[in-house]
C-alpha cells in the first residue's frame, strides 16, 4: 500500500513553509519514528517523521515552498526491511557516487587564446539586419507550459518572464523536474556565438571601424573572497521581517524610558545563589525577578495585558510571559505559562528549559504560542539603551539593557543626598498608544523598578498590583 506523506499541519495561522533539506535518501527504507525533512515556517524549525514504516520515494526537492496539505513523498508501506536499503546505507552509497563523479581535485581550466584582430568591414554601410523573430517553438512552449507539464507555477511564471523555451534545459529535480535553479543556470551559461559572414566581393578601399574597448573590471579583493553574494532569505527571517513592519504600520508605537539601581538585586543574589542552586537545582538570575515583576505592574495595569483586535479589545485575565531568546535562526520568543502561579524556582526551571530547547532548535510550536507580554534583554550583548518593537498583537514589551556602575545621587533616611556609585540599569517599554496612555506606561514601568530596587517584595509576594 502506498501512503501519500503531506506536509503537516503546525498552528492555525500558518498555512506554507519550506522545505530546507531532507534527512533521508530517496529510495531508503524509514520507520515511523524516522525523521524524513526539516520544515522551516515563520514561527520555528520542526523534523517531520514518517509516521509510518516503509521505502520512501521523494516528489519535492529539497529547498521548495511547500502548503499544508501538498503531498511531498510516498511511503510503499508493503516494502520489507531487506527489500530497500536502511537509511544507513543509503547514505553510504550516496557518498561513495559523489566519490565517483568526482575523484580528482579541481584544476583551473587553462587560460583562453588571445582574441583574433576584428577583420576588416566595408566602407558602405552594411544592410540592418532583419527583425528579431521569437523562436519557433515558442508558441508550443507556452502551450506545453499551460499544460500539465511537470513545471512548478514558480518556474512556469520565471520562464514567461524571462521568455525562455525549456524544452532545452536539463531538469535536476525528481523525475527530471525543471526548477528555479535549473533557469538561472541557463541564463547564466552565454550562448555560443555565431559565426561571422564576410561578404563575397571586398571594396577596393576597406575602412577600419573604430573598436571601443572593454570596460575595466573591478580588481578582485586580495583575500580572494567574492566581492558579494546571495543567498535565499530563509523563511523565519522574512516572516519576522514581516511581522515587524506590520507592528510599525498597525500599531502606534511610543516609548517610554526609566532606570533601576540594581543594588539590591545583585547583593540579594550573591547572598543567596548558592543556597538556591542547592536548594532548587537552578541558577538564581536576574530574569526571573523582572518576570515576576512585569507579572505585578501589569496586574496593576491591567490595560496593558490586552491588545486591539478589530474594533474589539481584548482583555486577558491570565500571564503567560514571553522572555526573548537569541538562537542560530535568528530571535525567538518562547513562553513561561502562568508565570503569575510559579514561583522564582519555577520561573527559573522554565526559562532554563526553554532557553536550553531554543539553541538546540527543538522549541516546538506550542512552546512560542500564546504570549500576553514580552521582555527582551539586549543587555547581554552589550546594549546599552534601544527602544523595542512589539510582538503583535501585543500591547507592551520591556527592554533590559547593560548594567553599568554610574555615579548617582542618592538619598538617605534622613533625606539627605550624596552622590555614590551604583550599578544602573537603563529600562525601556513600548507600548501601543492606542490601548494605554502616557500616564499608565509611566506607572507600568515606576512598578517595575520599586519591585526590582526592593528585591524583598518579589519574594513576599508583595510585588503583586492591586
Amino acid at each position: 500500500m502506498v501512503k501519500k506523506l503531506k506536509v503537516p499541519e503546525v498552528g492555525e495561522s500558518i498555512t506554507e513553509g519550506y522545505l530546507s533539506r531532507w534527512l533521508v535518501p530517496d529510495g531508503s527504507y524509514v520507520r515511523p519514528e524516522t525523521e524524513l525533512y526539516e520544515l522551516e515556517t515563520d514561527k520555528v524549525t520542526m523534523p517531520v517523521p514518517a509516521g509510518y514504516a516503509g521505502s520512501l520515494h521523494i516528489l519535492v526537492a529539497e529547498g521548495q515552498d511547500v502548503v499544508v496539505g501538498q503531498v511531498v513523498a510516498t511511503l510503499d508501506t508493503a516494502a520489507q526491511p531487506g527489500d530497500a536499503p536502511t537509511v544507513e546505507q543509503a547514505q553510504q552509497s550516496q557518498a561513495r557516487q559523489a566519490a565517483a563523479e568526482d575523484p580528482t581535485p579541481f584544476r583551473a581550466p587553462p587560460p583562453p587564446p588571445e582574441p583574433a584582430a576584428p577583420p576588416a568591414l566595408p566602407a558602405v554601410p552594411a544592410p540592418l539586419p532583419p527583425p528579431v523573430e521569437p523562436p519557433a517553438n515558442m508558441d508550443r512552449a507556452r502551450e506545453a507550459l499551460a499544460a500539465d507539464a511537470p513545471i512548478s507555477p514558480a518556474v512556469r511564471r520565471m520562464l514567461e518572464q524571462l521568455e525562455l523555451d525549456p524544452s532545452g534545459m536539463r531538469g535536476t529535480g525528481p523525475r527530471g523536474r525543471l526548477t528555479k535553479q535549473d533557469v538561472l543556470r541557463h541564463t547564466e551559461s552565454p550562448p555560443a556565438p555565431a559565426p561571422a559572414e564576410l561578404p563575397v566581393a571586398m571594396p577596393a578601399v576597406p575602412v577600419q571601424l573604430p573598436v571601443t574597448p572593454p570596460a575595466a573590471q573591478e580588481p578582485a579583493p586580495a583575500s580572494g573572497h567574492p566581492r558579494q553574494t546571495r543567498t535565499k532569505l530563509p523563511r523565519m527571517r522574512a516572516r519576522i521581517a514581516e511581522r515587524l513592519l506590520m507592528a510599525q504600520s498597525n500599531a502606534a508605537i511610543l516609548t517610554t524610558f526609566n532606570e533601576v539601581d540594581m543594588s539590591a538585586l545583585m547583593a540579594l543574589r550573591k547572598r543567596h545563589k548558592e543556597a538556591f542552586l542547592e536548594a532548587h537545582g537552578v541558577g538564581l538570575g536576574f530574569m526571573s525577578f523582572f518576570v515576576k515583576a512585569t507579572v505585578g505592574a501589569l496586574q496593576a495595569v491591567p490595560a496593558l495585558n490586552g491588545w486591539i483586535e478589530g474594533d474589539q479589545l481584548v482583555q486577558n485575565h491570565y500571564y503567560d510571559v514571553g522572555v526573548a531568546v537569541s538562537t542560530d535562526r535568528g530571535l525567538m520568543v518562547p513562553v513561561v505559562r502562568d508565570a503569575d502561579r510559579k514561583s522564582l524556582a519555577g520561573v527559573e526551571a522554565d526559562i532554563a528549559m526553554l532557553a536550553s530547547k531554543g539553541r538546540e532548535g527543538r522549541l516546538s510550536l506550542n512552546d512560542l504560542q500564546g504570549g500576553v507580554f514580552t521582555i527582551s534583554n539586549g543587555g547581554v550583548f552589550g546594549s546599552l539603551l534601544s527602544t523595542p518593537i512589539l510582538n503583535p498583537p501585543q500591547s507592551g514589551i520591556l527592554g533590559m539593557h547593560g548594567i553599568k556602575k554610574r555615579a548617582v545621587v542618592v538619598t538617605d533616611a534622613n533625606g539627605e543626598d550624596s552622590i555614590a556609585i551604583r550599578p544602573m540599569m537603563y529600562l525601556a517599554l513600548s507600548y501601543d498608544h492606542r490601548v494605554v496612555d502616557g500616564r499608565d506606561a509611566v506607572t507600568f514601568l515606576k512598578h517595575v523598578v520599586g519591585c526590582i530596587e526592593d528585591p524583598e517584595r518579589v519574594l513576599l509576594g508583595t510585588c503583586a498590583g492591586s
